[in-house]
């Protein structure tokens, strides 16, 4: 077999090669006819046939046909997709099936092209109703602003946007904004920019290029301030009713951000309520005060953010409460008294009544009320005692003291010294005495001795 192929194989070379120069003599000479083809961009054409009627339309396949035609061999190359126009006129739409026929016109080279058609030669279309809806604009930042500095004001023009779509398209949309990226921005800034399509997540969603939106761009203008954190002040005035007291305030921010230039915030250090709004006078509970923030801003210093214009303040008020602290004499301190007499309290334990509030009473302890009594003056007998709280301060009221009296009797240590004293002068007279006597004992025996 191999053999057979090889065996005269100069020869056979060269009879393809003959054949081939032969083929090529024909088809230069017969110059036949083959098929081609290119792939079309499909045309819409009275579109307002449908938008008359309040409707809109989605191709149901390929923006494009393939269109077929008949072509010399030797014309075949210069045929171009631009020589040729797909289109579907939408006056000719079938509703029943929602299909319209496509036309092919020949544009260019219409000598060298004959039965042009297009490949499918129907497509359908889908309509739908067609809705417009208004949308107010937001406008969403990304990016930081460059340290203490924020956004005072944006402008939007328009503020709002006129959207046109099937009514399956514009259902997905939920608000519609612009996008700004205010990166190390320390300064306003101005532009255009494109709207921006929402879900209700807030997440930016894609719709069908059937959906106008009027107009395409949104004119922007962000103006940007220089930052600064002021604490809260608050005036409270007024006295609360009888048997309560005012203990404080509360309010749901400590602090607020302002914005204004730099000048403008040089000399604000904080943002006062002024007692014309918060007054306890007369109260018998808590006092809530919702106040707007706005108005006790100087000039042209605002808010970072308005959503935290309205604060609420509680003015506290307590209800006072009694106690009876029991004092002993070791609580009670004895001062001015003479060192000749003995002072005893009668009764030994006294009662004070105090006024205030729960929880500082619940702490006080005797030493705390830092009790004394006046002895100035006292002699032998029994005085009617008047106690004196140095430690009540302004957090407690005294409503009363049990009576006592001040017994002054003598002993006191001075008076204890002085019999002390007295006892030994007189046991040293006794021992002089004893002396003398065994003297003159002695000078006796000593006589009686001698004469002897």
């Amino acid at each position: 077999m191999k053999e057979k192929l090889i065996n005269n194989l100069g020869l056979k070379i060269l009879s393809c090669f003959l054949a081939f120069f032969m083929w090529l003599i024909v088809v230069n000479v017969s110059n036949p006819e083959v098929t081609g083809s290119k792939e079309v961009p499909l045309e819409i054409v009275n579109e307002q046939v449908l938008t008359k009627a309040g409707r809109t339309y989605e191709l149901g396949g390929k923006d494009t046909v393939t269109v077929y035609f008949d072509v010399r061999v030797k014309d075949a190359y210069k045929i171009r997709s631009s020589d040729f126009r797909a289109y579907v006129d939408l006056a000719e739409l079938y509703d029943v099936t929602g299909s319209v026929q496509v036309k092919i016109e020949v544009l260019n080279n219409k000598e060298l092209i004959s039965n042009a058609e297009s490949r499918p030669g129907v497509v359908r279309i889908q309509t739908e109703e067609l809705q417009s809806k208004q949308f107010s604009l937001i406008m969403n930042t990304y990016g930081n602003l460059a340290e203490d500095y924020a956004i005072n004001k944006a402008i939007l023009t328009p503020d709002h946007v006129m959207v046109e779509g099937p009514t399956s398209q514009i259902g997905l949309i939920n608000h519609v904004g612009i996008e700004l990226n205010v990166n190390g921005l320390e300064s306003g800034t101005d532009g255009t920019a494109e709207p921006v399509f929402y879900d209700a997540n807030g997440n930016e969603i894609t719709v069908s290029d059937r959906v106008h939106v009027s107009p395409a761009e949104i004119q922007y203008s962000l103006e940007v301030s220089k930052v600064k954190n002021l604490p809260l002040d608050f005036e409270v005035t007024g006295t609360a009713a009888s048997g309560y007291q005012y203990t404080g305030v509360e309010c749901s921010i400590k602090s607020i951000s302002v914005l204004g230039l730099k000048n403008s915030l040089a000399s604000v250090n904080k943002i006062t309520i002024p007692s014309s709004v918060l007054s306890v006078a007369g109260a018998m509970q808590d006092k809530v005060v919702t106040v707007n923030l706005n108005d006790y801003l100087p000039e042209d210093v605002s808010l970072a953010n308005t959503d935290d214009a309205n604060v609420t303040i509680r003015l506290k008020v307590e209800q006072l409460t009694t106690r009876i602290i029991t004092l002993g004499e070791p609580d009670i301190s004895m001062e001015n008294g003479a060192d000749y007499y003995h002072y005893h309290l009668s009764p030994a334990r006294i009662e004070v009544k105090l006024q205030g509030l729960k929880e500082d009473l619940n702490t006080l302890k005797p030493a705390d009320l830092k009790a004394t009594v006046n002895l100035s003056g006292m002699q032998l007998g029994t005085y009617t005692g008047t106690l004196n709280m140095g430690g009540l301060g302004k957090n407690f009221k005294l409503l009363s003291v049990s009576a006592f009296s001040v017994e002054v009797t003598a002993g006191g240590p001075a008076a204890q010294l002085d019999q002390t004293t007295a006892d030994e002068e007189e046991a040293d007279e006794e021992d002089s005495s004893a002396e003398n006597s065994n003297t003159k004992i002695q000078d006796t025996e000593t006589s009686g001795a001698n004469a002897g």
